[in-house]
């Protein structure tokens, strides 16, 4: 047999509570009326008898006033104890009622006026009230669903934002090179570059801006295949001690010849993680590069790999320009770049929003720390996906 819940438990308690109380007032009611008639027949042979010997009626005419009298008696006290359990009986069912409406309607018509907020778009109201345990239950899942939706609202409105940011951010770093590749176009038609080294160095700078371009383009459709989630993302274990090694070999003589100091720390013992090797070369290529562009020379750039809790972390740190205060915490964000940075077309910006799309796909997560002057970017991979 199935056990009844706490609220079919309260409403029973109530329902017995309310006969209880019935049954204490008829009770009571029928003693105030035994109470009556026993002291209305007590006065009554005490007068009957002085009447006797004051009147000189027969015995039947007096049985038969006696008679009537005590109908009359009774039904007045009758009528009388009806009126009191009447009167009583409504007290209970008026306070049985309001009490019963305070626990049921009052928490319903709050339910009722959550979701009709809800369905407006209210997600700030909460509810609040006083019941047993379902009640109280359902009040704890509605608030916590109206806190989620006003999350999924707030972090809508960002996305909106962002993606308004995006657009006006595309169209800037589109058209200024693209403007300056129109312009030196427009300058070698009309014959304006009339050396030969002058043109050499036109089409240098056209070709530059040409392929800053291209890799804007690649790197928002790169950011948009992994904001995807049809795209597939294969991971497999393999060794990224050798996926690490690799990585600092090709970067060495790149830092060398703009004179930056390069070191790296790679354990010798092998550590297999899952893994996808494309997109991680990607978003560690671009902390990497993110060093040799921003920082000047003889700043010292570090690529460390080691072991964290249920994973590994892939530390790129540097001691160069820093990144300012107001950027740091926007940093992963698309197309945030700082102003020497934007000013000489020095990157795209989505670098490091692609690293951090790259480490949650894998199921890990990528953080910024500053200390002393050291910038480090470290990136977390789980051994478990």
């Amino acid at each position: 047999m199935k056990t009844p819940n706490r609220l079919q438990r309260s409403l029973i308690g109530q329902y017995l509570y309310f006969f209880i109380t019935i049954a204490i007032i008829a009770a009571l009611s029928l003693f105030i009326l035994n109470a009556q008639i026993m002291n209305y027949f007590l006065d009554s042979s005490g007068q009957t008898k002085v009447d006797e010997t004051q009147k000189d009626d027969s015995p039947a005419a007096r049985k038969e006033i006696y008679s009537d009298q005590q109908e009359r008696v009774f039904y007045k006290m009758a009528l009388q104890t009806m009126l009191l359990f009447l009167v009583l009986f409504a007290i209970t069912v008026y306070v049985f009622g309001r009490r019963t409406a305070a626990r049921l309607t009052t928490p319903l018509s709050s339910i009722a006026d959550g979701i009709r907020n809800i369905a407006q778009g209210q997600y700030r109201k909460r509810l609040n009230y006083k019941a047993s345990y379902e009640l109280a239950q359902i009040q704890d899942d509605f608030n916590d669903m109206a806190e989620r939706l006003e999350r999924m609202e707030r972090e809508k409105q960002e996305l909106e934002e962002s993606k308004q940011r995006m657009l006006i951010d595309i169209s800037h770093d589109l058209k200024t090179p693209l403007t300056t590749i129109r312009g030196y176009i427009e300058a070698l038609e009309a014959g304006l570059v009339d050396t030969e080294e002058r043109r050499s160095q036109a089409l240098r700078l056209i070709s530059d801006k040409a392929s800053l371009m291209s890799e804007l383009i690649d790197g928002i459709f790169d950011l948009s295949k992994l904001d995807s989630p049809d795209v597939p993302f294969p991971v497999e274990f393999s060794d990224i001690t050798e996926f690490t090694r690799e990585i600092a070999a090709e970067y060495y003589e790149v830092f060398e010849e703009k004179q930056l100091v390069f070191r790296y720390d790679i354990p010798d013992r092998e550590l297999r993680v899952p893994f996808n090797a494309i997109w991680l070369y990607r978003a560690v290529s671009n902390m990497l590069s993110n060093a040799w562009k921003y920082n000047p020379p003889g700043t010292t750039v570090e690529l460390k790999l080691g072991t964290a809790e249920n994973g590994v972390e892939i530390h790129v740190a540097d001691d160069g320009a820093g990144i300012p205060d107001e950027l740091k915490d926007r940093v992963f964000e698309a197309f945030v770049r700082g102003d020497r940075a934007r000013t000489s077309d020095g990157g795209t910006g989505l670098g490091l929003a692609i690293a951090k799309q790259v480490a949650e796909k894998h199921g890990g997560k990528i953080r910024l720390t500053t200390t002393n002057g050291q910038t480090t970017f470290v990136l977390f991979l789980p051994c478990n996906m």
